[in-house]
Parts: C-alpha cells; sequence; structure tokens
C-alpha cells in the first residue's frame, strides 16, 4: 500500500503543466483543445518572430538561407522529441493533450531563443541578425 501512495506521488510530480492550463472544460475533449489553444498561441509567437527575423535578413541571402535550414532541422528535431516524449501515452486518450503540451513548451522555448537575435546589441559579432 506504501510504494502505491510513493508511486501516485512521484506521477503526480511529473505530471506535465498542461494539465494545470486554465481550461473552461473537464473532459479530456476539452483539454486536448485548450492544450492545443496554447500550442497555437506559441507557435503564432513563432512566427512573428520569424517573420521579423526574415525581414531584418532581407539583403543577406546567404544567412537567411542558414535560418531556413536551422528552422527546418529545428522542427525535424521538435517533432521527434514530442513523439519521444509523449510516447509513453502513444494509443490513450490523453496522448493529444501531452503531445500538444510538449508541442507548446519546445515552440516556446524555441521564440525565447529567436528572440534573442531580435535584441542583439550594436555590434554584437555573434549575432547574425542586424539590429534595427
Amino acid at each position: 500500500m506504501r510504494r502505491t501512495g510513493i508511486l501516485i506521488a512521484a506521477c503526480l510530480g511529473f505530471a506535465p503543466p498542461a494539465l494545470a492550463l486554465d481550461c473552461p472544460g473537464e473532459t479530456q475533449a476539452a483539454m486536448d483543445q485548450c492544450a492545443d489553444a496554447a500550442y497555437r498561441k506559441a507557435d503564432d509567437a513563432l512566427n512573428k518572430e520569424y517573420q521579423e527575423i526574415t525581414r531584418r535578413l532581407k539583403d543577406d541571402t546567404a544567412t537567411a538561407k542558414l535560418l531556413v535550414s536551422a528552422q527546418k532541422a529545428w522542427i525535424a528535431f521538435r517533432d521527434a522529441e514530442c513523439a519521444f516524449s509523449s510516447s509513453a501515452n502513444v494509443g490513450g486518450t490523453i496522448y493529444p493533450m501531452v503531445y500538444s503540451y510538449c508541442l507548446e513548451r519546445v515552440t516556446s522555448a524555441r521564440v525565447k531563443e529567436l528572440g534573442v537575435y531580435l535584441k542583439c546589441a550594436e555590434g554584437d559579432l555573434g549575432c547574425p541578425v542586424p539590429g534595427e
């Protein structure tokens, strides 16, 4: 009995934060939709950052190509990471929520990474994106 309690506590401690989202419904379908909406919000933010970087690189074709290559590689990483991260739930009703949460988490991290390039100081030789 004690082992069961410890196991439940351990599982709850590792539950994805998507379970704590402020979702209007308590059904699995509502939680799936809520997690998907959180991912879409992060994806919109990513697209805005990417478009701004692309705009700033409009006169630097070579660096713009490197950005495209990096983004394609990142998308492959994101998809592989989330497939791995949610693999314990494949076939379960919770899978879409767990997968969407992973997409949101990884995408939000990428937004922060790209945001750094938009805030480089003038003369920063390590920054591939020119300032405004």
